[in-house]
C-alpha cells in the first residue's frame, strides 16, 4: 500500500501543497520517475506497433522513435511531463498517423520504386545501384528502339509513358529487327497519393496513460514511500 502521503496526493493533487518540503520533494521525484517510465514504455509499445503494422526494410525509422526524459529538479507537479516522437529524419511516420497527401518534394511528379527496383523483393529497400540518383537516362532520341539500344549499351534507363524502365537482353536479329526486355523500376504518373491513416503513436501510449498510478506507486515505493 502506498503511504498516506502518496495516498493524500494521488486522490487529490489539489493537496500536494500541505506536505513538507521532504515530502514534496519525494513526490516530485517520484512523479519525474513516472513520466520517464511511461515514456520509455510508450516508445517500446510504438516500436511494436512499428514493426506489426508497417513493411520496414530496415531498422532506420523504429531507431527513430525516442523520448525525452524529465530531467531531475524542483518542479511545480504541472510541469512534470516527458515527450515521445520520431525525428524529422523519419517525419514520414507523421503521415502514417494520421493520414494525409503525399506529394514530391521537388517535380511535378512522384517517383515510386517497384519490386524491381528492390531486387524483387517488396520488403527490401531499394538496391543501391537503383537509386534515383544514380540512374542516368538516355536524353535526345525519339525512337523507342534507339535509346533502348543506348541503354543497353551504355546501361542507362530510358523514361517511356512516364515510367523509368532498365532494358535487358537487347539483340538484333539476322531480319535487321530487334528484340528486348523493359523492366520497370519506378513508375513516374502520380502527382500524389493518398497515405489511409494507421496510428502505431497514439495506440502505443494508451496503456500506459491508463497505468499512470500503478506506476507512480511503484516509483514511489523505490523512494521508501
Amino acid at each position: 500500500m502506498p503511504s498516506s502521503a502518496v495516498q493524500l496526493v494521488i486522490d487529490d493533487p489539489e493537496n500536494f501543497h500541505v506536505l513538507t518540503t521532504d515530502m514534496k520533494e519525494q513526490i516530485i521525484k517520484g512523479a519525474i520517475a513516472t513520466v520517464n517510465v511511461q515514456a520509455a514504455l510508450t516508445r517500446k509499445n510504438a516500436i511494436e506497433n512499428l514493426k506489426s503494422d508497417f513493411t520496414l526494410r530496415n531498422n532506420f525509422t523504429a531507431s527513430q522513435v525516442q523520448f525525452t526524459q524529465m530531467p531531475q529538479g524542483r518542479y511545480s507537479l504541472e510541469a512534470i511531463e516527458s515527450t515521445i516522437g520520431i525525428t524529422e529524419k523519419a517525419g514520414y511516420m507523421a503521415r502514417q498517423e494520421t493520414g494525409g497527401v503525399r506529394k514530391p518534394a521537388k517535380g511535378n511528379n512522384l517517383a515510386i520504386p517497384t519490386n524491381q527496383a528492390r531486387g524483387g523483393n517488396k520488403g527490401a529497400p531499394v538496391q543501391k545501384q537503383n537509386y534515383l540518383s544514380k540512374i542516368k537516362t538516355v536524353k535526345g532520341e525519339k525512337s523507342l528502339i534507339k535509346r533502348a539500344a543506348v541503354a543497353a549499351e551504355k546501361k542507362m534507363a530510358i523514361r517511356h509513358n512516364d515510367k523509368l524502365f532498365l532494358i535487358n537482353n537487347f539483340q538484333r536479329k539476322s531480319d535487321g529487327g530487334v528484340t528486348f526486355k523493359m523492366q520497370m523500376i519506378y513508375g513516374l504518373d502520380k502527382k500524389e497519393t493518398i497515405t489511409p491513416a494507421t496510428p502505431w503513436l497514439k495506440p502505443a501510449s494508451e496503456k500506459p496513460a491508463k497505468d499512470s498510478e500503478t506506476i507512480f506507486i511503484a516509483q514511489m515505493k523505490k523512494l521508501g514511500m
